[in-house]
């Protein structure tokens, strides 16, 4: 296993530290667990963190953006 050195302030060590000894683990392990979220995000830039069928949706409605505005638009006349 590699060791990794972290340049963090101490205000966030000390949370880090709480967040650990409440979960009875060790920062090692809350570091570890959360480098591994990155891990297993197979494409860049794709929302990490999200439940494999809904990570499986992300993008898959073309123009949706096109949609948003007209809708955007829509709701600006309509409480206006």
């Amino acid at each position: 296993m590699a060791k990794l050195t972290l340049h963090v302030p101490d205000r966030l060590i000390a949370a880090a530290k709480q967040e650990a000894e409440a979960r009875k683990t060790s920062v090692s392990k809350l570091v570890s667990d959360y480098f591994r979220i990155f891990a297993k995000s197979e494409e860049p830039g794709q929302p990490v963190g999200l439940p494999p069928v809904t990570a499986s949706l992300v993008g898959c409605i073309q123009g949706a953006d096109d949609d948003r505005d007209a809708y955007v638009d829509h709701l600006e006349r309509k409480h206006s």
